[in-house]
């Protein structure tokens, strides 16, 4: 038989190659560098070897056969058996205690761009404030379910936090074991299998749902508010936009009769652009005007500090106008139940909501795709009238006697 090493992924259909072809005697993969298959003679069957450096040497203990063995599962349970080992020891370099691994975890994903910023941002507070004062001196050799139930999710009851937190919190936990188990930056991983649900009870699924009939209370609710607020949910129900989407919103992005949101703010990564009606031109002029009076000229249309409302100021202001358990999202799914109850072709209704479609119908059917979105959303923000929309935008439809003035001042207090 011809010596010689293969490398490649250890998977049943790669193996099978490997013996057929008859080149080379072993085989391995990078992945799992304790791991070696050499062939039989006949190249039936291939013997999987565990190969360590033990005391300087290299020995090679033979652990299975294959097709015989599941190899998947093998090499999934690699780490378990070279803890057993070494004495159950999970610590590889500087790792001593869980705070290390999260501080590592923490800088692995740091600027990592292919994880949102906003998610980064998420993990970093909750290792900063949950995960490392309740767990960072617990020895990696000491870690367990009962361990984490204990530290973690028992302490953070009793401070208070709702469950749907703390599974957040055990979960962050989970992902930075594994991501570290994966790179061999630890033997085994201590948690793999734990779920918060095997601690605590989590609160059953509220219906969070948005329906036509909620629309007056909405209506009422977002008058109450100042402008900026009230603005920001307005544009959300009238275009079903995200509402990251729409805090990043610039002036410049209405040019027109089209509202364009960049790719760099889509959840999909592709431009999008919305047609304006008449009833969104007006609204915005208005607003523009305010924000011009009471404010200063500024180039968003909800400005923070520094550039936009962060994300976290935009979901407290939804917090703020809620009157039963509802996100932001919910906006987005009732505007598109209600474009599809007034007859709204689907294909359109998906491009209002920028669905991703296939290339060739983004292609070939364009001009019509745009004027039905056109069409769509006159008769829709038509309909939000009928149903009460100008108690919050009077700006859309013409002046009644009501002192618009004196609404706009008080809606400007408090805003910076």
């Amino acid at each position: 038989m011809v010596s010689g090493v293969d490398i490649g992924k250890l998977n049943d259909a790669v193996l099978r190659r490997w013996l057929k072809g008859g080149v080379t005697r072993d085989f391995r993969d990078l992945r799992f560098p304790e791991l070696r298959l050499r062939a039989t003679a006949d190249r039936a069957k291939a013997s999987v070897f565990l190969v360590l450096n033990i005391g300087g040497e290299t020995k090679w203990e033979k652990i299975a056969t294959w097709p015989s063995v599941c190899i998947k599962t093998l090499s999934a349970q690699l780490p378990v058996m070279l803890a057993n080992r070494c004495g159950g020891n999970m610590v590889i370099g500087q790792f001593e205690n869980v705070g290390e691994v999260l501080s590592w975890y923490q800088d692995h994903i740091k600027n990592n761009s292919t994880y949102s910023a906003s998610w980064r941002r998420n993990v970093a507070s909750l290792i900063k404030c949950h995960l490392i004062p309740r767990l960072g001196e617990l020895r990696l050799t000491k870690v367990n379910f009962a361990e984490v139930d204990a530290h973690l999710v028992k302490t953070m009851l009793q401070d208070e936090f709702a469950p749907n937190y703390i599974r957040e919190a055990v979960n962050k936990l989970k992902v930075a074991f594994a991501a570290a188990a994966k790179l061999r930056l630890l033997n085994t991983n201590p948690i793999s299998g734990y779920q918060v649900t095997d601690s605590i009870k989590l609160n059953g699924a509220k219906d969070t749902r948005l329906f036509e009939t909620d629309l007056a209370e909405l209506f009422a609710r977002l008058s109450a508010e100042i402008m900026p607020v009230q603005m920001l949910f307005v544009l959300m129900m009238m275009f079903g936009t995200r509402i990251n989407e729409t805090r990043q919103a610039r002036w410049e992005y209405f040019a027109g009769d089209t509202w364009v949101i960049p790719a760099s703010h889509a959840k999909n990564k592709q431009e999008h652009r919305l047609p304006l009606t008449d009833s969104a031109r007006a609204l915005l002029k208005h607003y523009k005007q305010w924000q011009i009076k009471h404010v200063g000229k500024r180039a968003f249309l909800f400005p923070g500090m520094t550039g936009a409302i962060s994300i976290r100021t935009a979901h407290k202001w939804n917090t703020n106008i809620r009157f039963k358990h509802f996100t932001s999202h919910d906006l987005r799914i009732l505007f598109r139940t209600m474009l599809a109850d007034l007859g709204v072709d689907t294909m359109i209704g998906e491009r209002l909501v920028n669905h991703a479609l296939p290339v060739l119908l983004r292609t070939y059917v364009k001009s019509t795709l745009d004027k039905g979105m056109s069409q769509a959303l006159e008769q829709y923000h038509a309909y939000l009238i009928d149903r009460g929309f100008c108690s919050v935008a009077p700006e859309i439809l013409p002046r009644s006697s009501v002192d618009h003035g004196t609404a706009e001042s008080q809606m400007a207090s408090g805003w910076v």
